[in-house]
């Protein structure tokens, strides 16, 4: 039976050992199917804040098709309530990593490259943050009164302002356009923990069917040894 070796920043890179289990602690007690996976409402969360961001990209860009005014004033509200529900996403996802925990799949990499992925997801947060707040202020700044899917009134951020909601504005798009860089970074190394370091980082975090699909990729799913180094055990 092969076993992890202690590896020396463990308990440096680790501030919740308890939430953050590693692969091997994480599949010892759990089933095959659960195993390699994060806790469901992570991925739920997770998932929904990507479909929440596609669905307000598509929405802003949709307005330039129409020349109907009640359709591009709805497909824009569509957009502050999706940007809204993003704002919302973040700390309720942090709440639910707080209680559910958060498995740790790439305990294998080096120090170095696990702080680098800890500093791109609190960018990636930030900027999740920052963008839907830029937006809001932007709707201040137009005296336009926003409510929270269309319920609760929701306080303006600045004093009205036509020149500032112009400014603002540019600040949104190129906030935006800095979020969709660090996607596609986080995407593109998604992909190398899947078939680069052949770890669960990437099919842990994908929904049931996808998972088992992309769960035959791994050598040990094909009878197949495990790689050196691996922290998954032999009797995994």
């Amino acid at each position: 039976m092969q076993t992890r070796a202690h590896h020396p920043f463990e308990s440096i890179s680790h501030s919740h050992p308890e939430r953050e289990r590693p692969q091997g602690a994480a599949a010892g007690g759990a089933r095959p199917e659960t195993a390699h996976r994060q806790p469901a409402a992570t991925i739920a969360f997770h998932w929904g804040t990507v479909i929440a961001i596609v669905a307000g990209v598509v929405a802003v860009y949709l307005r330039d098709v129409f020349e109907d005014k009640a359709a591009r004033a709805l497909l824009l509200d569509l957009h502050r309530q999706l940007g809204m529900l993003v704002l919302l996403c973040v700390p309720l996802r942090q709440l639910v990593k707080y209680i559910a925990g958060h498995r740790q799949f790439s305990a294998d990499m080096s120090a170095l490259l696990r702080w680098a992925a800890r500093l791109s997801h609190v960018v990636l947060y930030s900027l999740l943050i920052a963008i839907p707040l830029i937006g809001w202020a932007v709707t201040s700044a137009h005296a336009v009164d926003l409510r929270l899917f269309g319920l609760v009134p929701l306080p303006g951020l600045v004093t009205p302002d036509s020149d500032l909601a112009d400014e603002l504005a540019d600040y949104h798009a190129w906030v935006a356009y800095l979020l969709m860089g660090f996607v596609f970074l986080h995407a593109l190394a998604a992909l190398w923990h899947h078939y680069v370091l052949r770890d669960p980082v990437l099919v842990a975090m994908l929904p049931k069917r996808a998972h088992r699909s992309l769960s035959a990729d791994r050598p040990e799913t094909r009878g197949e040894p495990a790689l050196a180094g691996s922290s998954k055990t032999a009797s995994d």
